[in-house]
């Protein structure tokens, strides 16, 4: 049992405040002496350099207009919802190509479709 509860209390017979206030400092600092057992302080160790940077890929031009956009992209170019383009899809009005996890809408399609 770690300190007094109502029903200790409530059995002593001459009751001290100061025994209260100091069992409960007490029980403060236990509590601060467990935390440091559990979470010990680690002092932070310099940082290895990073190593340098790899070179970058040669950069191939491509022309400046897009050949294909994203679904947010589309609907941001022709000023309409995400939802109208997804509509649109789902009707065949509008071809979409699937690139792993993202949906293109080629700009053909996009022009042809308007």
């Amino acid at each position: 049992m770690r300190g007094m509860g109502d029903f200790q209390r409530a059995q002593m017979k001459h009751r001290d405040a100061r025994v209260s206030a100091m069992a409960q400092h007490l029980r403060a600092a236990i509590d601060l002496w467990e935390e440091i057992q559990l979470y010990p302080f680690k002092k932070e160790e310099p940082a290895e350099p990073a190593p340098p940077p790899a070179p970058s890929p040669p950069v191939i031009a491509l022309p400046s207009e897009k050949l294909a956009y994203g679904i947010k992209d589309a609907a941001i170019a022709l000023g309409i919802g995400r939802t109208t383009i997804w509509r649109a899809i789902k009707d065949g009005k509008l071809s979409a190509v699937k690139v792993g996890n993202r949906t293109l809408i080629k700009t053909e399609a996009l022009q042809a479709w308007l």
